[in-house]
């Protein structure tokens, strides 16, 4: 039974632990998070924290955030909406096009035919959904998938009194983000402010609710088109285990927001969790595991081994190296049966640099490794093919330098 009368406490201590790191040194806390569970027909929702640093002005369940790339599971909600489920749509949105992650351009050779996340197939299948309704993405979105769900609080302006982003500054620290500008062209891929009480209402629709979609199409998304990092990928949700029941969920990071929308259709069961730091997914973490809602032991395809770029069968290759995609770079190295793992990138909104900390990933099993036990997909690490890793959802290539 996951604990819902125990979230305020979970959430509170999460955000007083996420202050502190494993050797003992002092960072800042997460400025803000919020937090709904709905569960058992009811919704529990919290909030600890400040809008921006200095300020003494509450977070509550009401305060917006960016919700980052939980916008997916929306504009796949609105592609089905007005789109037929072909082949090229379910490439669009499962990550299955072949497709770099910010622009509409082919991966490299090795990478192709493999899962790899992409924002680039997201915009193709908004632009797709504009033309099919008649209407400019977001007018879309709000007459088929916003208004029909009466989720007031989502949308694609800055609300007033937003939860403000802070995105990294030196190793431990953050700063709040001054410029958060999100593109009109990236809006199906992330541009969505919400709240976890409209998220709640969102989830309560793909769990059965009434709403714009029917059954069948829900079902749609819930199919697993591809594997990666010892889950599925459907439409818009990774599928994966929770607690030993299927789970739906997605999270979003950018211009220092992290966040998680999590579904269990078959306890009917949804969890919201926003916060407005470069460090946000720690928190995040530690709430899913505390409820008992953090992924599963990774499961392998039947009868699928790791192949290289010619098609050759694998049974073990060297992954220690330096791997690259674009702006995202990776330095794995081996330590025993462990690997240490640094992720660099640069937010595409902010422009700022994220230099992440290397951390240690032990073996999860099927050929997958993970930060802190793997409990999050985005803490997940595996190498689908010779010269191949895929970090941060990324098949990024190996590289010489």
């Amino acid at each position: 039974m996951v604990p819902a009368f125990e979230l305020e406490e979970i959430v509170r201590d999460a955000r007083a632990r996420t202050g502190r790191f494993g050797d003992g040194q002092l960072g800042d806390a997460v400025p803000g998070v919020a937090a709904a569970l709905h569960v058992d027909g009811k919704v529990h929702a919290v909030a600890d924290g400040v809008l921006e640093l200095g300020k003494d002005e509450p977070v509550r369940p009401e305060t917006p955030f960016r919700i980052a790339s939980i916008s997916k599971p929306f504009t796949a909600s609105l592609a089905l909406s007005c789109l037929p489920a072909d082949a090229q749509l379910r490439a669009w949105l499962s990550h299955t096009a072949g497709l770099r992650q910010e622009r509409a351009e082919p991966l490299p050779e090795e990478a192709q035919g493999l899962f790899s996340y992409s924002n680039a197939g997201y915009w193709a299948a908004g632009e797709a959904s504009a033309v099919a309704s008649g209407a400019p993405f977001d007018a879309a979105m709000r007459e088929r998938i916003i208004e029909p769900l009466r989720l007031a609080a989502t949308g694609y302006d800055e609300p007033e009194s937003p939860a403000r982003g802070h995105v990294q500054e030196g190793a431990t620290g953050h700063r709040a983000v001054s410029v958060d500008a999100y593109p009109a062209a990236r809006w199906p891929s992330g541009g969505l402010w919400s709240t976890v009480e409209d998220l709640l209402r969102f989830a309560a629709h793909h769990l059965g609710g009434r709403g714009p979609l029917s059954e069948e199409l829900r079902a749609t998304m819930r199919e697993p088109q591809s594997q990666a990092l010892g889950a599925g990928y459907g439409l818009g949700w990774w599928v994966r285990d929770a607690g030993g029941h299927a789970a739906l969920d997605h999270e979003g990071s950018v211009a220092g927001y992290q966040s998680l929308l999590l579904l269990v259709p078959e306890e009917r069961l949804a969890l919201a969790v926003l916060t407005n730091s470069w460090r946000g997914s720690a928190l995040v973490r530690r709430v899913v595991e505390q409820l008992g809602l953090a992924a599963g032991p990774p499961r392998a395809r039947p009868g699928v081994r790791p192949r290289d770029a010619s098609g050759r069968e694998l049974v073990e290759h060297a992954v220690a190296g330096r791997y690259a995609l674009d702006g995202s770079r990776a330095l794995v190295e081996e330590a025993g049966d462990e690997l240490v793992v640094q992720e660099s990138e640069t937010d595409p909104v902010t422009g700022a640099p994220i230099d992440g900390p290397r951390l240690q990933a032990k073996p999860l099993g099927a050929g997958v490794y993970g930060y802190a036990g793997g409990g999050l997909m985005s803490h997940r690490v595996d190498f689908p093919r010779a010269g191949v890793a895929r970090v941060g959802w990324l098949a990024m290539s190996r590289t010489e330098q």
